[in-house]
């Protein structure tokens, strides 16, 4: 049976029968009987410890091989205290389980064995469950998380030559740590190399004293600037003491301290600071214990080599997290990247050194803040100078100096070179507006977009304010033209222009038609007029027409032009003037004559004729006809005119009415002659040559010999 939660070994929950071997307090490394590895907290900011109340987390517990790094590693040292009788107290990094769970820890020797074996077991969910190290057979030197199992799991683990081991991986021996012990003593590792010497910085939470002869162990006590006071630790470091560590050797066996059973006041003053985990809420229902902390480029310095070669506290820019049991600098946020390590007599004599800081010159628009103010360093500068300066973001342009103070330089001899800020115009763009007429539209006043204004200011602080122009043509042609911005000063802005565009589209089209009209053929020219449609005019446009009164009929062009109108898209559309036909009357009068008689001329007269107009320019000629003959009885006949035609009348008849009477001392002689006659009508038209005779002849009026002679 496999198990998340159970105790760590700093935090553990060790279950012993009242047999076990009593511990004697002290400082120990606990090491896994078959393995040989040893047990560490882990420095992963993803395996966070998580406590309950009655359980725990195994999650951040792990086995590690390296030795080399173990003995240096705090992680691998536990106080173990006993608390009366079988019970124990484990601690680590400041912390106990009793602190963490209100419970000690109790240990169960291993019978049979003669070496100090422990097995490490507890109670979880009524459960007995045991701790033990991760081993993988075909890797079986590697690091591993810890396991937990209960005894009746029966869980076979066997190493590489099959042999069962699970037993074995449950022995702990619990090993004192020694610095006369080269199998384990506890030995600092250093990281940094200045000449000959080598430095470590260091943060544990047991006290110690220096094993090895020419160790030294320094705080720091005083930032200057760029310089950093260290003062020597004599005697015992307290527990919780970050510390920088100058190591007689490069290797840990070379640097070994004594972890000390009794503990001593911190040395006051001490700038450095350390972490061996970010804690809170340890008695909550749900608790997070993390052994690593953010690092803050801007406030932390680490421990390494300066620019010029010396040991300092130096910034850094890939770290993410404070590396556990590290000493690191803290600072302010102005503090320079690389502070040097002194001791007092070396800052003393170093203050006591001319310094030269001089100040870098700038430049910045107007209305813009003010530059970080750096400066140049001529020996070696003890505090940090002043850098003033009266510019404000509302100042003026022009130069202004960056006096460089003494601040909290505290070297005997300092001179201080001002620097100038040059105030220069800030950068205002002027756009001019686009805008969109028609052609009938006046131009719009134009205007201006401006950006750049600094401090909240607007064109009231152009002494010049910009001239806005367009060469668009008098008659606004449809087309794109550009509207120039020119001309705008100002005290604290230089000008930039963007031109806009006036856009001319054509107007909307306005229509004169020019209305049709109708003349009689004759008659004086009317009067044309004309209808609007699609808007409104101002002035009058003009209509002509070729047709006079002597036109003749047909159509003619009524033309519209613009006349006074003044439209840039007028749509002039003719009318059409028609000339009609005139009326004409043609009449005949009435006539009468005997019966017998021919018809008489019938005469036609006219009324109507316009422009001295006479027959003559008739087409056809109008005639006047009767349906009665000479023969025809006595009465009355109509005489019908027709048949006139002419280009420029409508005729209209009037007709007459032929009256024929009996013809009086006419009669009818016989119808026989003694000699032969010629016989003809009354109209002359001949009906019978040499006739002798009248008979069979119709009714009618008959010349005989130029008589009238009826027959009846």
């Amino acid at each position: 049976m496999k198990k998340t939660l159970l105790t760590l070994l700093t935090l553990l929950l060790l279950s012993v029968s009242a047999t076990a071997q009593t511990i004697q307090k002290g400082y120990y490394r606990v090491r896994n009987f078959y393995t040989t590895s040893y047990i560490l907290l882990t420095d992963s900011a993803t395996k966070g410890i998580d406590y309950h109340v009655g359980g725990y987390d195994v999650d951040a517990l792990r086995t590690r091989y390296d030795y080399d790094r173990v003995c240096s590693d705090p992680s691998s040292v536990y106080y173990i205290e006993n608390a009366g009788g079988t019970n124990y107290n484990l601690k680590s990094q400041g912390k106990g389980v009793y602190e963490f769970v209100g419970r000690y820890l109790t240990v169960r020797h291993v019978s049979g064995t003669s070496q100090s074996i422990y097995t490490a077991s507890g109670i979880y969910e009524d459960i007995e469950v045991f701790l033990s190290a991760s081993y993988d057979p075909d890797d079986p030197e590697s690091d591993g998380w810890l396991n937990a199992g209960a005894a009746g799991d029966n869980v076979v683990i066997r190493d590489k030559d099959g042999r069962d081991i699970s037993n074995e991986l449950k022995w702990w021996r619990v090993l004192p740590v020694s610095a006369s012990d080269d199998t384990n003593y506890f030995g600092i590792k250093p990281e940094v190399q200045v000449g000959n010497q080598w430095f470590a910085p260091f943060f544990a939470s047991f006290p110690f004293t220096s094993a090895a002869s020419g160790m030294k162990v320094y705080t720091v006590t005083k930032i200057d600037g760029s310089i950093a006071v260290i003062t020597e630790v004599q005697g015992k470091v307290a527990g919780g003491t970050p510390v920088l560590i100058a190591c007689p050797g490069a290797s840990p066996s070379d640097n070994r301290i004594n972890i000390e059973m009794q503990d001593t006041s911190r040395p006051a003053g001490n700038k450095l600071r350390g972490v061996y985990f970010n804690s809170s809420d340890f008695y909550g229902p749900k608790a997070y214990h993390y052994n690593v902390k953010p690092w803050d480029a801007a406030t932390m310095r680490i421990l390494g080599v300066t620019t010029a070669g010396k040991l300092g506290f130096v910034k850094s820019t890939t770290l993410k997290t404070i590396p556990r049991n590290k000493a690191y600098l803290v600072v302010g946020a102005d503090a320079p990247d690389e502070i040097t390590l002194m001791t007092q007599a070396e800052y003393e004599e170093e203050i006591a050194k001319a310094v030269t800081v001089t100040a870098h010159s700038y430049s910045r628009e107007y209305g813009e803040a003010n530059p970080v103010f750096e400066y140049d360093v001529e020996g070696n500068m003890s505090g940090v100078p002043s850098l003033t300066c009266v510019a404000k973001p509302e100042s003026p342009v022009g130069t202004y100096d960056i006096v460089v103070g003494k601040g909290s330089v505290t070297n005997n001899q300092f001179t201080g070179i001002n620097g100038i800020l040059t105030v220069t115009k800030a950068p205002l763009t002027i756009t001019a507006k686009s805008y969109t007429i028609k052609q009938n539209e006046p131009l719009p006043a134009f205007e201006a977009d401006y950006n750049g204004f600094k401090l909240g200011e607007t064109v009231d602080v152009l002494t010049v304010k910009p001239t806005l122009t367009c060469n668009v043509p008098a008659d606004k042609a449809p087309g794109t033209y550009e509207i120039i911005a020119t001309g705008a000063d100002a005290t604290n802005y230089s000008f930039s222009y963007v031109a806009g565009t006036l856009t001319v589209t054509e107007a909307d089209p306005i229509t004169l038609t020019a209305a049709n009209a109708t003349m009689v053929y004759g008659d004086a020219v009317p009067e044309f007029s004309f209808t609007v449609s699609g808007g409104t005019i101002e002035g009058t446009p003009a209509l002509t027409c070729v047709a006079t009164p002597q036109s003749p009929v047909g159509n003619y062009d009524i033309v519209i032009d613009e006349g006074s109108v003044n439209y840039p898209n007028l749509k002039l559309v003719d009318g059409t003037l028609t000339i009609t036909k005139a009326p004409l009357s043609a009449s005949v009068g009435n006539y009468k004559r005997q019966q017998g008689e021919p018809n008489p001329d019938f005469v036609i007269t006219y009324n109507g004729f316009r422009n001295n107009d006479d027959a003559s320019v008739f087409i056809t000629v109008p005639t006047a006809t009767c349906e009665a003959t000479a023969e025809s009885a006595p009465g009355t006949y109509d005489i019908i005119v027709s048949g006139g035609d002419a280009q420029n009348y409508e005729f209209s008849y009037v007709n007459g009415i032929l009256e024929v009477v009996e013809t009086q001392g006419i009669a009818a002689v016989c119808v026989s002659f003694p000699q032969p006659v010629d016989i003809f009508t009354a109209d002359g038209r001949c009906v019978r040559r040499a006739a002798t005779s009248m008979a069979g002849l119709p009714r009618g009026l008959y010349i005989v010999e130029g008589r009238k002679v009826i027959v009846r």
